[in-house]
């Protein structure tokens, strides 16, 4: 299993086995061997998209939080340089 490690790519290639399925469907049938690897292929793939959109999201939070503290703890070393 490959590990994706940009959104950009993962898309791409969920989009390469939605055009697979798609194909597979209109060749061999909806309910066909084929066509129901490549339905789950693709549901893993949204699943990984997904994990990994919300992994990003908790960084994000991450650093918001620790900017936010750097930037109190700036003014709190200010405030006491003052004093």
């Amino acid at each position: 299993m490959e590990v994706y490690q940009s959104q950009n790519a993962l898309l791409k290639e969920i989009d390469r086995v939605r055009e697979l399925m798609v194909a597979a469907a209109m060749e061999t049938g909806y309910t066909s061997d084929e066509t129901i690897y490549r339905s789950q292929e693709l549901d893993r793939l949204i699943y990984e998209y997904q994990t990994l959109c919300k992994e990003t999201e908790i960084q994000r939070q991450k650093a918001k939080v620790l900017f936010r503290q750097m930037i109190l703890l700036t003014k709190k070393q200010y405030i006491l340089s003052l004093a």
